[in-house]
Order: structure tokens, then C-alpha cells, then sequence
């Protein structure tokens, strides 16, 4: 019976070890990308893989795993079952996901796919260390850190000027570079500063490194339905980030903040506008212009990240203040700002109109002086009536073809539309009517943006991506259910090709106010107490 037994258990083994054996030959990162995304062994034939043509499929070749829009339902990330994980998240809301009523927000739940606790003012840079995992060490890497060691980057190996670099890092920056810079900016170029200047800077700075990591993480999750993996890291990336900002900020006198550090606060921006949030991103606007001013303004920075950090930063806060007048202050004085000489890849030929958005904003304050008020309509109703897109001279930058700067200057239409659109919804809060001080009535402006609209294929070039604004105004004062429904299968079609969550925001924002009572887009803003940022 004793022999039975172990023959019988010896035999049990041998077919473990031969099944397992048979499961397939080790998995490389080499290969072609069918064998990628199938993680199977691919034995590298040119110019297609035998092995693909054994089983009848399409061999993808040896190019970049980007090369091609990546589909949404792309499984990347083939995992095994976690062991362990250190950090907890929240999901986000999926992309496909309903509305959810207004009575199931709150301040601390919403859209939140970062950790749950966050610094909430721009004081909390300086006591991050909260909020950074216990764990972490300098000798864990990243793969470490998450339990990530089982999951195959669709990658090549780190080589050369690549090799301090981890395998996750390695992945998000090719994400980055081939895919990500180019749908995150609303001007494509040769010289996209989100890569000639952001990579160099990255590759020899870890704390700018980081920031890229966070965004192309949460950009990379937004585009294949919020793969939860990819999110964990995103916010894995954002908790270090923001651990090294506390302190390296700490050791560095005032005035002399690296242009690395300041760099990576404006990559947090763009995080929190591509994660969709509707709190953080004032939070780091709002250091951002604080560390500006402190290192002496935008003239202490050479040319080119002069020009990155004010069309950022101009951009963002002059759209902010469409839908936040009372957390968006501007600190920065005359002599501490910047004049762009060449087509920002955010701001493009709007320049001259978002700069318009505040003092629109500001019309309610001047209530009490209707002197005063109708002198600041008309004034704003004149820039926008004489605007041209060759108002503003700029320098093209090299490799941007006609095409784009005839979308950029659609486009730029569009927000003049919005604009208009604004005014008269600024105005309409007002007790007494000031509407004939305007040239263009609303309906005039809603009828012409979404007919503008209507003629754009909204595909992946990235002048679209900027939109959202005039996509959101018009749908807030339309009641024409043909032109709600456009501005909703528009504002969809951004989601989808672009990635930026802060589209989801505008879009759920426009469920709670057409299915409500009769109230006033920024009542409702109120009500769901959302910092919204079109930017």
C-alpha cells in the first residue's frame, strides 16, 4: 500500500512538472506585437513571425506597440493575481458608466482614483510625508513597490542612456513619447515641448521623471477603460512625486527652486485635469504660480520652459476662471509674466480671447456701478466683434503643417463663440438686462459654434481636444434637444480619442442639469460643490 501511495505521488509530480512543460516556452519581450499581446513566444521571422502565420492570425511586425491608436478594450496587461498591494484606491467612475444621481457626490468621493487622502492647500506641500508609503525605500523599485514584478511592459529592455530606468518607467515615458505628448497638447509640432523638453529634463531628473510617470499613467488608464493597474501606479507615481517635492522644496532657499521641481508641479496639473478631478488641480495651480513667484517670475527660466510653464499656466487659469471665480486669484503682477512670441501648444490662436474669460467673470462685481458695468460690456463686446486670429503675430513652430493651423483657427472660432455664449450667461444672473449692449445675441452665438462644430470629424487630431469649453458652454445654454444631443456625441468623441477625464466631468455636469429643475449651470456647479476645469 506504502508503495502505491508513493508511486502514485511521484506520478502526480511528473505531471505537473510535463503539464507545466507543455504550457509554452518562456515569454520574451521581444517580438512581434500580436505575440505581445498574445504574450506568447514569438520566434522573430521578418517580416512576419511564423508562428502568427501558423495560426492564421494578422502578425502586427516589429514596430512600436503605439504605433496605432491603442483600442480601448486592449488587454496590456495580461496579471496574475495579486499577492499583495500596498497602495488603496478608490476606482474611478468607468467610461461607460451611468450618471449618478446628484444626491451621491460629495467633496471627499468624487471621481477620486488617487489615494484617498490628498493635501487639500498648497501649505500641504510641506507635510506630504503623510501621505507617502511607509514602505518605500531608495533600493525598491517600482515594480516592487506595487507588487508589479509578474507584469509583462510592453517594452524592450532599458539600454544605453535608458539603463537607470525601471521597466515601468521605461514603459509609461514610450507611452509618453509616442502617444501620450501627442494627444495632451492642443497644437502637435516637432517641437512639442511634452518631449523636447520634458524627456531630456525627466531622463536626469527622478522627481520630474515621477510627475511624467503619474500623468502618463492616468492618461494610459483613461484610454484603455481605467485599467485599474495602470491607475495604481498613476497614483503610486503622484504619492512620490508629491514626497519629493516636500523635500527637495524643504532643502532649497526662496528663490532658488529648480525649474525640475516647478516642472513637476505643472505635470500635476495636467494629472489631476486628465484624471477628471474637480478639486486637486486648483491645489497645484495654485503652488505653481506661488513657486513662480517666489524663484523671481517666468524671466528667471530660460526660453523654452518660460514659454511651457506660462502657456500652461495662462491657459489653465483663464479657463478655470469660467467655472471658479472664487478659488482662482491671480497672484502674479505685470513685471513677474511672460509674452508669447511663438503658437502655444495650448493656447494656439485663443490667446487673446481666454484672457477675456476673467473679466467676464468679474462683470457681477461691478453691480454696483452700472456706469462702470456697461462700459466693460461694451469694451469686451468690441475685442470680441474686431478679433481675428492674426491679431496676435506668432512663430510657427517647425513641423506644424496648414492642416493643423486651419483646425487651430476653427477652433479658435469656436471659443470666440463661447465666449459670446459666456457673456450673455454672466449677464442673465443680473437683475437688470444689459443684453443690448452686445452685438451677437445667444442664440445667434450657440446657433453658429455648433454649427462650426458639426462640420469636424472630431477624430485624433489634437486641435479637438481643446473643445470642451465651447462644447460645455453651448450645451449649458441650448434647450434644442438636436443640439443637446450633438454637444453630448462630441464631448463623447473627445473622451474617447483624447483621454482627458475632465470630459466626463463636463459631460455628467450637463446629465444633472438638463434632467433637473430650471437653474443656472453655475448653481449647479454649486450645489455639487465641483471646482470644474475645462482646460
Amino acid at each position: 500500500m506504502r508503495s502505491l501511495t508513493e508511486n502514485t505521488t511521484d506520478n502526480a509530480k511528473h505531471l505537473v512538472k510535463k503539464r507545466a512543460r507543455r504550457e509554452g516556452s518562456k515569454w520574451t519581450r521581444s517580438g512581434c506585437l500580436t505575440c505581445k499581446k498574445r504574450r506568447k513566444r514569438c520566434d522573430e521571422t521578418k517580416p512576419s513571425c511564423q508562428a502568427c502565420a501558423r495560426l492564421g492570425l494578422d502578425c502586427g511586425g516589429y514596430g512600436s506597440m503605439w504605433a496605432e491608436p491603442l483600442n480601448p478594450s486592449a488587454d496590456v496587461f495580461q496579471t496574475a493575481p495579486a499577492k499583495r498591494r500596498r497602495v488603496s484606491l478608490s476606482p474611478n467612475l468607468s467610461a461607460s458608466s451611468p450618471v449618478t444621481p446628484l444626491d451621491q457626490y460629495s467633496p471627499g468621493s468624487t471621481v477620486s482614483t488617487g489615494v484617498s487622502t490628498i493635501p487639500s492647500t498648497p501649505s500641504d506641500y510641506d507635510s506630504i510625508g503623510a501621505y507617502t508609503p511607509q514602505t518605500e525605500s531608495s533600493n525598491e523599485t517600482d515594480g516592487q513597490l506595487l507588487d508589479l514584478t509578474d507584469r509583462a511592459m510592453v517594452v524592450s529592455k532599458p539600454c544605453g542612456t535608458l539603463s537607470h530606468l525601471s521597466n515601468l518607467e521605461t514603459h509609461y515615458l514610450q507611452y509618453h513619447m509616442e502617444k501620450g505628448s501627442k494627444l495632451l497638447a492642443n497644437l502637435e509640432s516637432a517641437e512639442n515641448p511634452l518631449r523636447s523638453l520634458i524627456i531630456p529634463r525627466a531622463l536626469s531628473s527622478p522627481l520630474l521623471m515621477k510627475a511624467l510617470c503619474a500623468m502618463s499613467a492616468m492618461h494610459f488608464a483613461n484610454r484603455s477603460y481605467d485599467s485599474l493597474s495602470a491607475q495604481t501606479t498613476a497614483a503610486n507615481y503622484y504619492i512620490r512625486t508629491m514626497s519629493g517635492l516636500r523635500s527637495g522644496l524643504s532643502r532649497c532657499p526662496v528663490g532658488a527652486f529648480p525649474s525640475e521641481s516647478i516642472l513637476a508641479v505643472a505635470l500635476l496639473c495636467k494629472y489631476e485635469i486628465v484624471r477628471g478631478s474637480v478639486k486637486q488641480w486648483a491645489v497645484h495651480l495654485n503652488a505653481l504660480e506661488k513657486l513662480i513667484i517666489s524663484r523671481g517670475g517666468f524671466s528667471t527660466f530660460d526660453q523654452e520652459t518660460a514659454e511651457f510653464l506660462w502657456g500652461l499656466f495662462m491657459y489653465s487659469h483663464n479657463v478655470a476662471r469660467v467655472t471658479n471665480r472664487k478659488q482662482i486669484v491671480n497672484c502674479l503682477s505685470d513685471g513677474e509674466t511672460f509674452t508669447l512670441t511663438r503658437l502655444d501648444i495650448y493656447i494656439g490662436y485663443t490667446e487673446d480671447i481666454i484672457k477675456l474669460c476673467p473679466r467676464i467673470s468679474d462683470l457681477p462685481q461691478l453691480t454696483h456701478d452700472p456706469v462702470s458695468l456697461a462700459l466693460e460690456i461694451q469694451t469686451i463686446d468690441t475685442l470680441l466683434h474686431t478679433w481675428t486670429h492674426t491679431s496676435t503675430t506668432y512663430t510657427i513652430p517647425k513641423g506644424t503643417t496648414q492642416a493643423s493651423l486651419h483646425r487651430l483657427r476653427m477652433v479658435a472660432e469656436c471659443f470666440r463663440d463661447a465666449a459670446y455664449i459666456y457673456l450673455h450667461s454672466t449677464l442673465d444672473r443680473m437683475t437688470q438686462s444689459y443684453t443690448t449692449l452686445i452685438s451677437r445675441t445667444k442664440q445667434e452665438a450657440v446657433h453658429s459654434c455648433l454649427e462650426r462644430i458639426a462640420t469636424f470629424p472630431l477624430d485624433e487630431h489634437c486641435e479637438y481636444s481643446a473643445l470642451t469649453f465651447p462644447l460645455f458652454i453651448t450645451g449649458c445654454e441650448t434647450h434644442d434637444p438636436d443640439a443637446r444631443d450633438l454637444v453630448i456625441r462630441s464631448l463623447t468623441k473627445l473622451e474617447i480619442n483624447f483621454g482627458i477625464g475632465n470630459v466626463k466631468r463636463a459631460k455628467e455636469l450637463l446629465a444633472f442639469l438638463w434632467r433637473g429643475q430650471s437653474m443656472h449651470w453655475l448653481d449647479v456647479l454649486e450645489g455639487l460643490n465641483w471646482n470644474l476645469n475645462l482646460a
